[in-house]
């Protein structure tokens, strides 16, 4: 079963749905990896597939607790939260960030 993903942003929204606008705005190799980690959020079957995948896929604690993280390109994040909605999984991509 495929996972609903969702931005909360119009401009990840159009990133995610537009390399070119995506490889403009944030440079060739985040806007690569960006998308590989959509889709490995799109295919996975549970949150723990995706621990056993590259890019450290991981649960946030203190104030982003609730919140997952990957590796983009140093030092920036791709943040999203994973909400269960009626048994069907569904991803809200948050922000891109360098949160350390």
């Amino acid at each position: 079963m495929a996972v609903e993903l969702t931005f909360k942003t119009k401009k990840l929204e159009k990133c995610a749905s537009n390399f070119r606008r995506c490889q403009r705005e944030m440079g060739l190799v985040r806007a690569q990896r960006f998308h590989r980690r959509l889709s490995d959020l799109f295919h996975a079957s549970s949150l723990d597939d995706l621990q056993h995948l590259p890019g450290h896929f991981h649960e946030l604690v203190g104030t982003r607790k609730g919140q997952w993280s990957c590796d983009l390109d140093q030092p920036y994040r791709l943040i999203f939260e994973p909400i269960d909605s009626a048994g069907r999984p569904i991803i809200v991509v948050v922000e891109i960030v360098d949160y350390h």
